[in-house]
């Protein structure tokens, strides 16, 4: 196989497991999930022609998970596109903060990340597994084999503009989960090896921590997602807290620590302290604990 036609055929493949990894995480967004009657009866009084869509969106999607209640399919990609964009109120006043509706949304995104990326990787195998079939049958029909590829860090860049695409769109839970599908291992072992040094989680925080529109958005999704996952995606706080001293210094980290400061959440789980505790610390003494614990954090 000459050399124009080995990288014709690894950009090909590329292209197509961005594709293909772009299909399986908008398809995983829509989750089944029971409304239960009160919920149903209200949508039937006020909306008639909501409630007749959704038995026939039920019927037809053959989704239905309770004989009594009605099944219909929530956007997962909604709720979770909020981790970035919703901003916490301030937590550390004199008078002790009403936690109740910050810890709801954040028990909401825990169940709901976890069913919506558990389907993603599901998904992705099944979908993967296929795809590498097909793709190795029409190798053989033109008299090659498949085996390991070694991408470059051009092939490798095609599948970081796929990702990128999602940044710019501020969704960083895509982004970040086509870094993950990306790299898990069945994919290693059998069919690409990424470029050597190569990162795509790094690559995509640091072009976004040099947008100042973009970098408080970033932090508040990588601190939250932390805890979100319970703490399956906290390998991204340690890049996230570098990157910031490296591409803003001072400023970054100043800002890291307002990011860390507004997520209680994160916060105790950092000072591995209740939120009483912290909220009676002196403001100076609270921030310079936060800054001391990401510092601590970096790599």
């Amino acid at each position: 196989m000459d050399m124009d036609t080995s990288a014709q055929i690894r950009r090909k493949l590329a292209t197509l497991i961005g594709r293909l990894l772009d299909r399986c995480l908008d398809e995983a967004r829509m989750i089944p999930t029971v409304l239960h009657r009160d919920e149903a009866i209200d949508i039937l009084v006020n909306d008639p022609a909501r409630f007749a869509r959704l038995v026939q969106e039920e019927d037809a999607g053959k989704t239905e998970l309770s004989r009594v209640d009605l099944t219909v399919k929530f956007d997962a990609g909604v709720d979770l596109g909020k981790l970035n964009r919703a901003v916490s109120p301030p937590l550390w006043g004199d008078h002790e903060a009403d936690l109740g509706p910050i810890l709801d949304d954040a028990n909401h995104w825990v169940r709901t990340f976890s069913v919506y990326f558990g389907n993603a990787v599901t998904l992705f195998d099944k979908e993967f597994g296929k795809f590498i079939a097909k793709f190795r049958n029409s190798l053989e029909q033109s008299g090659m084999s498949l085996q390991v590829v070694d991408f470059t860090t051009e092939d490798a860049e095609v599948l970081e503009n796929a990702a990128s695409a999602h940044f710019a769109a501020g969704e960083f839970l895509y982004a970040f989960a086509f870094e993950r599908l990306l790299g898990s291992q069945i994919m290693i072992r059998q069919v690409v090896n990424l470029p050597p040094g190569f990162s795509l989680r790094e690559r995509l925080m640091r072009n976004a921590l040099r947008d100042a529109e973009f970098a408080p958005a970033l932090m508040r999704f990588v601190l939250r997602i932390s805890h979100v996952s319970q703490g399956t995606w906290g390998d991204l706080v340690p890049p996230l807290v570098r990157l910031a001293g490296e591409t803003s210094g001072e400023k970054g980290m100043e800002a890291l620590v307002d990011a860390a400061e507004r997520d209680v959440v994160f916060s105790c789980n950092l000072l591995e302290r209740p939120y009483e505790d912290i909220r009676r610390l002196p403001h100076d003494e609270r921030r310079r604990l936060l800054r001391a614990r990401l510092d601590a954090l970096r790599p």
